[in-house]
């Protein structure tokens, strides 16, 4: 039973209300005989409680066990205005019977609704002080909702709150796991005791913050320890371990295996699933059928993955993901600075390698070749791409020259030109075609209107998908939009057009645009068809 349901379930009843004003107790010591619950209207100074001082303000609450001492430090002349509430609490034990309750109430409330509980306030103590023992009843029932509205908003953000602290010190363990972390720094930064930290870290958790903390690094170490290769000893001081001895005892510890022996068992491993197309088309380039995949028409070369488990279409089902029981998770990160909640949940369905997003494409495979034991593999299919590109490099120039070549995105709302990233890493990269005015200063792809085509003066033509989803109702909205577009006075006006230098591959979805080895290899030979 948590402290909600405990504190809900106990019976409460006033034994007597005062309003205290004006008084100078300075000096005045007092100790507590039963619960009390201290309203302030208007107070300043300090009060000591169990020789503890918390300073006074208004609109504040205090609430005080039995047998609490107290006393009041208030400046000379200072207003002082406050309910003092004395009440019982009782709970039912084993033979029926109510008898005295210990209760944990929240030491502290910070009230958000001020007015309507000086409005309850002011009417109980009206019915109490009546005489007559229905509206003493009655005075009581009030005081009950008071206690209700009180502990349930206190409660509500003191369990808030806790999360938060807890929250925000996950996020610093995960942005500075490298550096020496100690718990007493992350108490400081929530502004609580470091016990009470580590007890509201473990009970949140199940975890202290020394073993979250350590599960972190070793995380970031099986990146590391598959994605480079580093020496042991510079993997434990890059995940923030003193020295490789330590850190090989923690993983083993942590994981059921030595540093060495993960990676002999991971590169073996055939249960890998891809999160991303991208990486995908890596891993065909190297003989690897994904174990599970993102699997989406706008992707064709995904369609033919018969003994591929299916995970999602546009992004992965996390149900099935944890259902397949992967060995190994392989995604792509677009920010360097976050990670998402359900990227952070990948991390405890299996081992996962996140590649940066913008990190060039030949990296990527050879990261992936890495991971799976296939650095021979990628080595070759890398040389034989660059005799091809040499090959096709010089056939293209014979044909081409010096011309430029736009590579023009068409997709179901939007137009865009498409830069030095995806088919740009090929064309303008390994092809050295000469790109157009003003695309030199798009990394990625720019959306435009069809009447910004005509500042791009290009030579030539490619005409390609931009952001399909793989629907039909998409490839129909394409064809509609290039009916349209090649009917406008700008399109007609462009100089490719009247010389008739257009490529069209607008219906090859995401074949050729998506930036991985698979789709680039493929572009090259869809070049020596066009040209």
């Amino acid at each position: 039973m948590n402290k909600s349901e405990q504190i809900a379930k106990y019976i409460y009843k006033i034994e007597d209300v005062k309003r205290k004003k004006n008084k100078n107790i300075s000096s005045l010591t007092e100790h507590t005989r039963l619960y009390t619950l201290l309203f302030m209207l208007d107070a300043s100074g300090e009060i000591e409680i169990d020789g503890l001082i918390t300073p006074l303000h208004s609109q504040q609450v205090l609430v005080l066990p039995p047998g609490t001492s107290v006393k009041h430090q208030a400046p000379r002349n200072s207003r002082i205005d406050y309910y003092d509430i004395q009440f019982h609490a009782l709970h039912q034990d084993e033979q029926g019977c109510f008898v005295p309750a210990d209760v944990h109430f929240p030491k502290e409330i910070s009230i958000s609704n001020y007015h309507f509980l000086l409005g309850k306030l002011t009417e109980m103590e009206n019915f109490l002080n009546n005489g007559d023992p229905w509206d003493a009843m009655k005075g009581n029932l009030i005081f009950q909702e008071i206690l209700m509205v009180l502990f349930k908003d206190a409660l509500h953000k003191e369990h808030t709150d806790r999360n938060q602290m807890v929250n925000k010190a996950i996020d610093y363990m995960e942005q500075n796991y490298p550096y020496s972390i100690h718990r007493d720094k992350l108490a400081t930064m929530a502004g609580v005791s470091p016990d009470y930290f580590t007890r509201v870290f473990k009970k949140t958790t199940g975890k202290s913050p020394v073993e979250y903390l350590n599960e972190i690094r070793i995380k970031h170490a099986k990146q590391l320890l598959l994605s480079t290769n580093d020496s042991m000893r510079s993997i434990a001081q890059n995940v923030g371990f003193s020295d490789e001895f330590y850190f090989s005892r923690k993983f083993k510890n942590m994981s059921g295996k030595s540093p060495m022996l993960y990676i002999k068992s991971m590169k073996q491993t055939e249960r890998i699933a891809s999160l991303k197309p991208l990486l995908t088309g890596h891993l065909l380039a190297l003989g690897i059928e994904p174990y599970a995949a993102v699997i989406n028409r706008a992707y064709p070369m995904t369609e033919g993955l018969n003994n591929t488990i299916n995970i999602g279409e546009l992004a992965p089902n996390l149900e099935k993901l944890m259902s397949v029981k992967p060995a190994l998770i392989l995604t792509t990160q677009y920010r360097d600075f976050d990670k998402s909640s359900k990227e952070k949940i990948y991390d405890h369905i299996a081992p996962t390698v996140t590649l940066p997003f913008f990190e060039p494409w030949r990296v990527h495979l050879q990261t992936i070749a890495r991971l799976v034991g296939k650095e021979q593999e990628a080595y070759d299919w890398l040389r034989r791409y660059e005799l091809k590109c040499d090959q096709i490099r010089d056939r293209v120039h014979r044909k081409v020259g010096t011309d430029s070549l736009l590579i023009i995105g068409i997709g179901k709302n939007k137009l865009c030109v498409y830069g030095q990233r995806n088919l740009g890493a090929v064309l303008y990269g390994d092809l050295q075609i000469s790109i157009p005015q003003g695309v030199e200063k798009i990394s990625h792809y720019k959306e435009i209107e069809p009447d910004e085509l005509q500042q791009f003066e290009a030579d030539r033509i490619m005409l390609t998908s931009h952001k399909h989803d793989g629907t039909i109702d998409t490839d129909e909205s394409i064809a509609r939009r290039v009916s349209i577009l090649f009917d406008s006075e700008q399109w007609r006006s462009l100089k490719a057009v009247k010389e008739g230098s257009v490529y069209s591959m607008y219906n090859s979805r995401h074949l050729y645009t998506c930036y991985t080895s698979l789709s680039h290899n493929l572009l090259l030979d869809q070049v020596q068809l066009l040209f």
